[in-house]
């Protein structure tokens, strides 16, 4: 659904956590008490959460810091890859890859353009799982950019991108974040963010890689009640230090310098990186494919991505991605 612009006022006037009475909000944004609590009906509906007290008004749960384009390019290190024309801010679509994908079809577009959005109504995650979305409490962003290689270069696009958010979160003081192969960041073991990497080929032979990327900024308890396996968000990994705008600057600038560099050298730079930050590394793991499924010590990646799986005969099996999930072994 689209919200009105009487909703983003709202939306903005409530941001902050002060209590506001429905006779204060009627008078500030010129309506009537009884449009006021049909616009809060509204906004209940697409996930925030109200708190009324008797004498005091209404008010939003918790505090949201909503996405501002002055404050992500004020955090941005010069020289950086995109300009404020290549960065579109959405409040609600089905999906920030989405949005870059069709765009990219009405009116190609450069490389390193962007796309924010406050919520996701059809948010995905590998595999076609379902990516929760709610407005305002988590970070939502895809980037588009143009390959001339071919398609099997950038087989590891998404790890080099792993490695990129995990840079940017220790860039800003958070520690105990990991990965897990091939597109998840956790936090103390916990679903952190992901990473989808949708490819298209196009008839010059160029290939435009879309990447998205989600992560759980501070989600309350409606929001969190339909993902269905353990969870973390950047307000426990650093206690609320660090701004919702602030975290979208640092994944800008880390994400598009990686994808700079990418074309020329690949994968080869971060594997070395990514291992370190791997969450499952020397662990009992199981590969789940269909009903298939393989045991043995996850042992990183290989130089072309595979995840390097050390069998109980000794040998080593390179797994690809494909239609697999990693599980920890806890037989």
């Amino acid at each position: 659904m689209e919200l009105s612009a009487t909703h983003k006022k709202l939306i903005r006037k409530l941001a902050g956590g002060q209590f506001f009475s429905g006779q204060q909000l009627a008078d500030e944004l010129g309506l009537s008490r009884t449009s006021i609590w049909n616009y809060l009906k509204v906004l209940e509906t697409v996930g925030f959460v109200l708190h009324a007290v008797k004498g005091k008004g209404t008010r939003l749960e918790s505090p949201l810091e909503l996405l501002d384009k002055d404050a992500i390019f004020a955090g941005l290190s010069a020289p950086c890859w995109v300009n404020p024309e290549h960065l579109d801010l959405l409040d609600i679509c089905p999906s920030t890859n989405q949005h870059l994908s069709q765009k990219n079809v009405q009116s190609p577009l450069a490389n390193g353009a962007v796309c924010l959005a406050e919520m996701q109504t059809a948010g995905r995650g590998r595999l076609g799982r379902t990516w929760v979305s709610p407005y305002g409490q988590n970070i939502y962003v895809s980037f588009l950019w143009r390959f001339k290689q071919g398609i099997t270069g950038l087989s590891g696009l998404s790890l080099a991108c792993g490695v990129s958010v995990c840079q940017a979160l220790s860039d800003l003081g958070i520690e105990g974040h990991r990965l897990k192969w091939p597109n998840d960041i956790l936090w103390q073991g916990k679903k952190l963010g992901g990473i989808l990497v949708e490819i298209q080929g196009e008839s010059q032979g160029e290939y435009t890689a879309i990447i998205g990327i989600g992560i759980n900024y501070k989600m309350n308890a409606q929001a969190s009640a339909n993902i269905d396996q353990p969870w973390a968000d950047i307000s426990h990994a650093c206690a609320d230090r660090v701004g919702r705008n602030e975290l979208a600057s640092r994944l800008i600038e880390q994400v598009l310098g990686m994808l700079e560099g990418y074309e020329k050298k690949g994968l080869a730079p971060y594997v070395e990186r990514w291992n370190d930050f791997d969450g499952y590394y020397g662990k009992n793991v199981q590969i789940l494919s269909g009903q298939s499924v393989t045991q043995g010590v996850a042992q990183g990646i290989s130089p072309s991505g595979e995840l390097q799986l050390l069998l109980p005969n000794g040998d080593t099996q390179g797994i690809t991605s494909g239609e697999v999930s990693l599980r920890l072994d806890v037989n």
